[in-house]
């Protein structure tokens, strides 16, 4: 009875406490913060596994403190040799680096404890419990055959305990002491017979669970960290021992739960996880879950053959900011970087900030390269813009290098340090500019870069013109219409045709101002021909995708009829097959809202695209154009023959009015004549020219019988 007692008070002699550190001078700081705070201790310090097993075979220690990363032995291993020579003896695993996987394993290896090097302030504080906690330990172990003893004992603990009746129904507590009560808001009264798990709440699937019903199935011991939750709700963690407790026959009669509070311990755990992924002054990734995040989407692209563009980005300007208004305006500077950096990307892209004014972008999915520059543009296009930081006005800018994967290097590290040396190419070349890791595009980007700045001032400086395309009445030999065909007079280029810009426009937007300005040109320039008596003449003008899917287009086009002063009757739009079959329901709404107005509507490149006839016979359309490649083949492919014989059929059924784009040849224009095709349009007939050099309503070709 003497010797149970004396387990439940402190020790009075001095701790003996057994260090196995490979590096002295880490031990000896760790000795000296021991003593200084105030532990009276017996320090061993041994080095290797043969002096650790040595130490523990020849006397029982308090305490065992155990280096995680050892030269020549593994912490684990020696975790596990020292839970099974001196089993009652806490072990606290300290590291100078630990992630939280690992500190889990070392917690469920079955050491008490861990504290990182950086922190040892901890160290105390965590040595007393655990010399505590383990004396707690032994002198309850000791005391289960006296009830009395075990009560007192149990009560006086600073851990919670409980325990539970394991022969009864659904194994219901039959016993708490006050640190219970204490840790979770629950009195005895409201825990005695009901089973422990009434503390998970609603979150019963945790993983640990299933070690802790397999232990208890078996009758083990086990350890296991849990989500819990207090009375009021508030969530604790809690890293749960249990023990069994046999009769004289080896039969689990009990079982005893100690739990601990690790709520601080796991939020430290959190905020480690945090700052080793997370850059602490932006919020943005850092280097380490830059390079996880890559390797993902590595993995991605091969698996579905698809692209990814690597951004790298340091700021132009960034130090004489730092210099002249000092660190804290730096490092608000930084964060306002951050914040537009993200709002040029996707969700699905990652930004990152990989030290001082350094930044990288992972774009996922990126079908062209020239998609990348065009994101790059814009993030330096935005980082030109002034930033206001409290009262100054600062402007920087960066310098962007660029590659893509798969072409521009295998893995993470080589792709970054590619992009890495782009960026310094761009910026020992001036700065403020982007820069291809690939020669080739490189100039690519450079090229679309220069295009869409001079498209921009193409609109600015009024540098468009259009030319006009008559269409011949094969029945009359008279031209009543045209199609505007817009054209770029660039600087030194000379005339620029709309194959090599209106992709770019239609890409970046620019396609909604340049397609008003067509609409109101050509909407003014067929007023004038009525003004000059031509009032049957009408215009044709191409609608892009992008247009015909704003929501204001209908409104836009009414506008500049009433500004102009055109009559509706003399505008015809024009839209592919594909645009009108992207949403069916959609675009005869829209169509409708047109032809109401008096626009007749023309499909345009009919044939190669995909119609539904159903939905073709409920379009309001006037016009139906024979794309040109079918028209090439006639006379002479009957295959081409056949096509355009149907198609002028189809039109005809419809009511429609049937035009052969790009008619050469004498030929070609018999067989359609023949065939019964209504208007024709085509080189052999009229080049685009602009308006001034157009014959309007004049006969051009003789008139051929149409049947």
């Amino acid at each position: 009875m003497k010797e149970q007692a004396a387990a439940s008070v402190p020790l009075v002699r001095p701790v003996r406490v057994l260090h196995l550190e490979d590096d002295a001078r880490d031990a000896q700081i760790i000795a000296y913060k021991l003593k200084a705070g105030r532990l009276a201790c017996d320090i061993e310090r041994v080095t290797d596994k043969a002096g650790f097993e040595a130490a523990l075979a020849r006397e029982t220690f308090d305490l065992v403190l155990c280096d995680h990363n050892l030269r020549d032995y593994d912490g684990i291993a020696a975790l596990k040799l020292s839970l099974s020579k001196q089993p009652d003896t806490p072990v606290i695993m300290i590291s100078g680096t630990l992630t939280e996987d690992e500190a889990v394993d070392c917690l469920r290896g079955g050491a008490t404890d861990y504290v990182l090097k950086q922190r040892l302030q901890r160290l105390i504080p965590a040595a007393s419990r655990a010399i505590r906690e383990a004396s707690e330990h032994r002198g309850l172990r000791r005391s289960q055959a006296d009830l009395r003893l075990r009560d007192l004992a149990i009560d006086a603990a600073t851990n919670a305990i409980f325990i539970v009746d394991a022969q009864a129904p659904d194994q219901p507590i039959v016993h708490v002491n006050r640190a219970f009560e204490q840790m979770t808001g629950y009195g005895t009264e409201e825990s005695i017979g009901r089973n422990s798990r009434f503390l998970q709440g609603p979150e019963r699937d945790q993983p640990e669970i299933d070690r802790l019903r397999q232990a208890i199935a078996t009758g083990a011991q086990a350890s296991v960290l849990l989500r819990n939750y207090r009375r009021d709700g508030t969530l604790f963690w809690n890293n749960l021992q249990i023990s069994p407790v046999r009769d004289e026959h080896g039969v689990v009669t009990h079982y005893v739960g100690i739990q601990s509070d690790v709520t601080e311990l796991k939020q430290y755990q959190v905020e480690l996880e945090y700052r080793a992924n997370y850059d602490t002054l932006t919020g943005l990734a850092n280097k380490n879950l830059l390079g996880d995040r890559l390797t993902q989407a590595i993995a991605w692209a091969n698996r579905v053959q698809g692209r990814i563009a690597i951004l790298y980005l340091d700021l132009d300007r960034f130090k004489i900011v730092n210099d002249s208004l000092g660190h804290a305006k730096g490092d608000a500077l930084l964060k306002r970087v951050a914040e537009r950096l993200k709002h040029n990307v996707r969700e699905s892209d990652t930004v990152a900030r990989l030290g001082g004014d350094e930044f990288a972008m992972i774009l996922n999915g990126i079908d062209d390269p020239s998609a990348a520059a065009a994101l790059a543009q814009k993030v330096l296009d935005d980082l030109q813009q002034p930033i206001r930081l409290d009262g100054h006005e600062v402007f920087t800018g960066a310098s962007i290098g660029v590659c893509i994967y798969p072409g521009d290097g295998p893995d993470a590290d080589c792709l970054l340090k590619n992009a890495d040396t782009a960026m310094y190419r761009a910026k020992h070349s001036g700065g403020n500019q982007l820069c291809f890791y690939t020669v080739d595009l490189n100039a690519n980007a450079l090229e679309r870069l220069r295009l869409e700045a001079d498209l921009r001032r193409a609109l600015a400086m009024n540098e468009f013109e259009l030319h006009y395309q008559a269409r011949l009445t094969l029945g009359s030999g008279r031209s009543t219409s045209v199609e505007a065909l817009i054209r770029w007079r660039r600087g030194e280029s000379g005339l620029v045709y709309p194959a090599a810009f209106i992709p770019l426009a239609e890409e970046t937007g620019l396609i909604i101002p340049i397609g008003e300005w067509v609409l109101r040109t050509a909407c003014a320039q067929a007023r004038r021909w009525a003004d000059e008596g031509h009032t049957d003449m009408r215009v044709a003008v191409n609608l892009s995708t992008r247009q015909f899917r704003q929501a204001a287009l209908v409104a836009t086009i009414a506008s500049i009829l009433e500004e102009t002063g055109a009559h509706a009757s003399q505008l015809e739009l024009e839209i592919t097959e594909s645009v009108a079959m992207h949403d069916p329901e959609v675009s005869r709404a829209v169509l409708q809202q047109l032809s109401d107005l008096g626009i007749a509507i023309a499909i345009d490149d009919f044939g190669t695209g995909y119609s539904s006839l159903a939905y073709l016979k409920r379009f309001p359309i006037d016009h139906l154009k024979i794309d040109q490649s079918f028209v090439q083949g006639v006379p002479d492919d009957a295959d081409s023959n056949n096509i355009v014989r149907s198609i002028i059929a189809l039109g005809k059924s419809l009511g429609l009015t049937v035009i052969a784009e790009g008619v050469e040849t004498e030929a070609q224009r018999a067989f359609l004549t023949v065939e019964g095709c209504h208007e024709m349009q085509g080189y052999l007939h009229s080049r685009p020219a602009p308006a001034a050099g157009l014959a309007i309503g004049e006969p051009d070709l003789p008139a051929l019988g149409a049947r």
